[in-house]
This record gives C-alpha cells, sequence and structure tokens, in this order.
C-alpha cells in the first residue's frame, strides 16, 4: 500500500494539458483505462492528471513503474523489474518473477487491494500480462489484462481491456 501511495504523491504529472486531450501522434495527453469486472475505470486528467511513470536504473537493471488513480484514490499500477524495452512482461506467473500489477480501492484509511505478482503464482491465479508497444520521446504506451487476488478476503477481480499512455518522469 505504501508503493501505491509513494507512487500516487511522486509520479503523479501537475499537466493537465491545458484542458486539452491531445491525442496526435506521440506527444498527447495521458490516459489510463481498464474494465475492473467489466466496470469501467479511469484514471482522473480532471482537476490534475493522476497519472504517471518512472523508469530507472540501478546496478545494470531497469525498472519501470506507472500508476493511474481515480479522484477517489482507486489505482492501477504496475511494476516491471528487468524492463528491455517494447515487449510483453507477464506478471504471477511464478515465485522468481518479480512484476506485479495491481487495482486498488481506497477503503478510509486503507485500500482493498487485488494484485498479480509472485505470491499469486501460488494461490492458483491466472498470469497478468503487460505489453508495452511504445517507449519513445519520454511516453510509455501498452495494454494489460490481469486476475487480481486479495488475499485477505480471498476474493479475485478480472481487469480487462487495459491501456495506458503516460509520461516519463
Amino acid at each position: 500500500m505504501f508503493v501505491c501511495l509513494s507512487l500516487v504523491l511522486t509520479a503523479c504529472s501537475s499537466d493537465d494539458d491545458n484542458g486539452t486531450n491531445n491525442q496526435q501522434g506521440n506527444g498527447g495527453g495521458e490516459s489510463f483505462t481498464a474494465k475492473i469486472d467489466g466496470a469501467d475505470f479511469t484514471a482522473s486528467t480532471d482537476p490534475a492528471t493522476l497519472i504517471g511513470a518512472t523508469k530507472s536504473t540501478a546496478n545494470g537493471m531497469t525498472v519501470v513503474t506507472a500508476q493511474g488513480s481515480t479522484n477517489s484514490g482507486d489505482f492501477i499500477n504496475f511494476n516491471i523489474i528487468g524492463y528491455t524495452g517494447p515487449d510483453t512482461y507477464k506478471t504471477g506467473d511464478n515465485l522468481t518473477n518479480p512484476n506485479q500489477i495491481q487495482y486498488g480501492e481506497l477503503a478510509g484509511q486503507s485500500a482493498n487491494v487485488w494484485a498479480s505478482n509472485l505470491a499469486t503464482s501460488a494461490a492458483g491465479i491466472a498470469p497478468g500480462e503487460i505489453v508495452i508497444t511504445v517507449d519513445a520521446d519520454g511516453k510509455l504506451e501498452g495494454t494489460f489484462s490481469f486476475e487480481g487476488y486479495n488475499a485477505q478476503d480471498m476474493t479475485s477481480k478480472m481487469i480487462t481491456q487495459g491501456s495506458f499512455k503516460v509520461s516519463i518522469d
């Protein structure tokens, strides 16, 4: 949960494209959308854009993180550890894969989180998938889908039709 909140606070862009959503070429507005058990999820772009991403390299390993949040605090975020550029990255497929993606709903002072990560592979949950299609000019674009598992209440949620277009800070 702390990782999620720190991403929201540090990775969100304060630029709202002056109220426009320019989708031309690689330079348009940011977006982060999905279907959560069939219901629409759209990250906020008003009054501020609550979408962001980072890419960093340490000890020769590149890590990409991205997140989109709603004004009510719900979020989707992912981490790709060992990022090598546009490709398909799995989450929750085995105990040695550190990549993860999760969906969370703010509930008072805490969050309910449904994840696809190394722990969910042991629970028999199907692997998630993050497909990076564009990594150029400070932009990261792609799609995602996963079955998220909440270990606290042993429920799952299907996250489908996920797509993102984020600026890398």
